[in-house]
């Protein structure tokens, strides 16, 4: 992962530079039958255990816009910096993600089918250079029923690294809708190869659970709309995560994980969404286990 010692200056002119597109290409689309959401997010985690890293920080900016329910896309930019221990320099990361997405819904099928289409493009300045011009093409094909009660899609990601490394992922998930429409609990299996096990710690495959739960609140005195929790179980490594819009492209594997958070409606078009959480991590080579332990926030208004 990766430092609020806030992203450097480069990071910072990446966030902007996206941050000034996503606004002009937000007021373009203000009129008219779109659906459109602006948001700002910064991350912040501190490295306990780890021999090589103090602590990292991420910012960045996403665009999201529908066409009734026809279809519609994502774009996002964000800056990061990786913070070395003594003797360890810093990385300086730019991240550029893009995503499109178009509905189906045909007459024999209770739902809503969706294909989409994300793209992600990594640089940054490490020495070796092989976590250096990452790109990523993550096709994803979905299925909501019109009560939005069950969810199942299929995900697959194939991403290119430098100096003799490419991985393949798949990702299946099922989400339920229960409790009258209160909870929504969705299961995801990851199942990663990476074509050089040199590059990737020894392993030549990973595989992981990861649980998802949200619960809606009624009206309550702090505001709460609704509290999210996350459960990670078993290994993954070069992770694309779809719902993040976020490639792991560090070499360390991800030994589990878990997370905590809460989002606000802020008047009748905002939100706000703060989260909590801790990841484990092994560097094999180094015999190293450590933790991440970082903080979310989340700020977006839609129109």
């Amino acid at each position: 992962m990766n430092t609020p010692v806030l992203p450097t200056r480069a990071a910072a002119r990446h966030a902007l530079a996206g941050a000034a597109f996503c606004l002009s290409a937000g007021a373009a689309l203000a009129a008219g039958e779109w659906n459109t959401t602006l948001g700002g997010q910064a991350a912040y985690g501190a490295y306990s255990g780890a021999d090589q890293r103090d602590a990292w920080a991420s910012a960045g900016v996403v665009l999201s816009a529908d066409y009734l329910e026809k279809g519609g896309y994502t774009l996002g930019v964000s800056g990061t910096n990786i913070k070395g221990r003594a003797g360890v320099p810093d990385i300086d990361q730019s991240a550029v993600f893009a995503s499109g997405r178009l509905n189906f819904t045909p007459d024999k099928l209770p739902g809503r089918l969706t294909a989409r289409l994300d793209l992600h493009a990594i640089d940054n300045d490490d020495a070796t250079g092989d976590t250096d011009g990452v790109r990523v093409v993550a096709p994803q094909l979905s299925y909501l029923s019109f009560d939005k009660r069950s969810y199942v899609d299929l995900g697959y990601a194939h991403s290119t690294y430098r100096n003799d490394l490419s991985v393949n992922q798949w990702t299946p998930t099922v989400g339920v809708g229960f409790n009258q429409g209160a909870d929504w609990l969705q299961f995801r299996g990851w199942f990663i190869d990476p074509s050089n096990a040199a590059r990737a710690q020894g392993k030549d495959s990973t595989t992981a659970l990861e649980t998802k739960w949200t619960h809606w609140l009624a009206p309550n005195m702090l505001g709460i709309d609704n509290l999210k929790a996350s459960l990670l179980l078993g290994e993954r490594i070069y992770a694309v995560d779809g719902d993040a819009g976020s490639v792991a492209n560090l070499a360390d594997i991800q030994r589990g994980g878990a997370s905590l958070g809460a989002e606000w409606k802020i008047g009748s078009a905002g939100k706000l969404l703060a989260q909590f959480g801790q990841d484990r991590y092994r560097n094999a080579t180094l015999a190293d286990d450590y933790k991440s332990n970082y903080g979310y926030l989340w700020l977006s208004t839609q129109w």
